[in-house]
């Protein structure tokens, strides 16, 4: 590990932006948050699968994408996005963000490619925040995307059966 990030404390950010983890780095595998002591570890097989490890419990893991300080991880079959921030950059983001115009819908988009396995909204659809609004298989497992908040669902590209490839459109929601 880079020697310019031992003993710092950075903050890993949720893809909502509501969900924020400061840890410090003590070494390699030593990382700590909240005052408890973590050792974490990303260790490959022999066979070629990644497997994550945290306090020696493994996790099948796949890395699924890097950009810039933007990482998106598959964890047990759940995939995660978050960036990884200083507390500067995170104060920085924060004022950008509230200085940027009120967005008015929400996009859902598709974050790895797989199969529609089945659809649970339609246009003219009320959703809460958390609302299942999906079923997508990939890699083999079945994950259901929610809503990323309340609104009013206003386009469904989904359609159950169909094969989709990353990033793709697949429900946009008014708020």
């Amino acid at each position: 590990m880079d020697s310019n990030i031992q003993n710092r404390t950075l903050i890993a950010v949720g893809a909502n932006e509501n969900e924020t983890y400061e840890f410090q780095v003590d070494n390699s595998y030593q990382f700590s948050t909240k005052g408890q002591k973590l050792k974490v570890e990303m260790i490959e097989e022999a066979d070629g699968i990644l497997m994550f490890a945290c306090e020696g419990v493994r996790y099948p893991a796949e890395i699924v994408s890097v950009r810039q300080n933007t990482y998106e991880v598959m964890v047990n079959g759940v995939s995660y996005t978050f960036t990884i921030e200083t507390p500067f950059s995170l104060k920085r983001r924060q004022i950008l963000a509230a200085n940027a115009p009120v967005k008015e819908t929400e996009e859902v988009r598709t974050p790895m490619p797989g199969k529609i396995v089945s659809v649970a909204v339609k246009v003219g659809q009320e959703v809460n925040q958390g609302d299942p609004l999906l079923v997508l298989e990939a890699m083999k497992m079945q994950n259901t995307l929610t809503a990323p908040t309340k609104g009013v669902v206003t386009l469904v590209n989904a359609k159950e059966g169909t094969n989709v490839g990353k990033d793709e459109l697949l429900i946009e929601i008014k708020m």
